[in-house]
């Protein structure tokens, strides 16, 4: 009986897990236009970080307050929590400013080579067991998203160098964000990563910033950090829930929201090579909620 009650809250934790990666995936595309739209309009790559955190703060926040106030702030991984911060920073910073030359949707789909470099750091670093499914469905994945790219086309340039870097440091916080969320509320790691980039923005003001000419910009600014920091505990929690090895190929889900962002917002229709690879990704990813469930049950 413990057992099946085990399993039960075990499997439970896990679709948890993946909707809230689906959640944040779709709240981060929305952020990335924004972000794009910033970028466009002249705004420095250090100004944009330090709007997306100051106003992140304001969920991130509310969330902490319900979770217990600021005792629960008392950390037993300060190592780690200043791992997650330097690398989450790199990680912003290089998509950020691929935003600025590079289309939304290429981006997130060189993004999303982070799901592989998650599988293998997962088992490296994170002590998760990955099972020979996982590299399979998260290969197909990968083999989806070359083929959204099409490698050689317009997409490959050397800012397309920008989102590798990007994903590559994104697996690395995924790893450490699951490490330390074995002992410590989601929350507390997102309130450090966030007062962390809101200080090293506002550091940079001096040197880089502008004022907003706008109540356009204005509204963009508060938009990205609100729309981000909600996004940002959602996938910390997952993260917390399941394995990176399960949970990470569900961000493939954020190249859908793009593309349909693109075609209402901007009247891109996607080509034949986006919905063919779209259904490679998006397949990859319920493979993989398909065999969680059968191990659970």
């Amino acid at each position: 009986m413990t057992q099946a009650l085990s399993a039960q809250s075990s499997r439970e934790a896990v679709l948890t897990g993946i909707a809230c990666m689906c959640g944040a995936a779709g709240l981060f595309t929305i952020m990335d236009f924004l972000i794009k739209v910033m970028a466009t309009s002249g705004y420095h790559t250090f100004q944009i970080l330090f709007a997306r955190s100051l106003f992140a703060l304001i969920p991130v926040l509310w969330i902490l307050q319900r979770a217990g106030g600021f005792r629960i702030l008392r950390t037993r991984n300060p190592k780690l929590h200043v791992l997650r911060c330097l690398f989450g920073t790199i990680s912003m910073i290089c998509f950020f400013t691929a935003y600025k030359y590079l289309p939304v949707s290429g981006v997130v789909a060189l993004g999303f080579s982070a799901p592989l470099f998650m599988t293998a750091l997962s088992g490296v670093l994170g002590g998760d067991k990955v099972r020979l499914v996982h590299w399979l469905a998260v290969s197909a994945g990968f083999a989806g998203v070359l083929y959204i790219v099409q490698p050689g086309g317009d997409s490959f340039t050397l800012w397309s160098l920008l989102p590798v870097i990007g994903a590559f440091t994104y697996a690395i916080v995924s790893v450490l964000i699951r490490r330390i969320g074995n002992s410590e509320p989601s929350v507390v790691t997102v309130f450090y990563f966030t007062s962390f980039t809101t200080l090293l923005g506002a550091a940079s003001l001096p040197f880089i910033g502008i004022w907003p000419t706008s109540f356009h910009d204005v509204a963009v600014m508060v938009g990205v950090g609100l729309i981000g920091g909600v996004a940002q505990v959602l996938m910390t929690r997952a993260f917390t829930l399941a394995p990176v090895s399960v949970v990470g190929p569900f961000d493939y889900t954020a190249m859908l929201w793009a593309v349909g962002i693109e075609a209402v917002v901007l009247g891109v229709l996607p080509t034949q090579a986006v919905v063919t690879g779209s259904a490679i990704v998006i397949a990859s990813g319920l493979y993989i909620l398909y065999r969680e469930a059968r191990v659970a049950k």
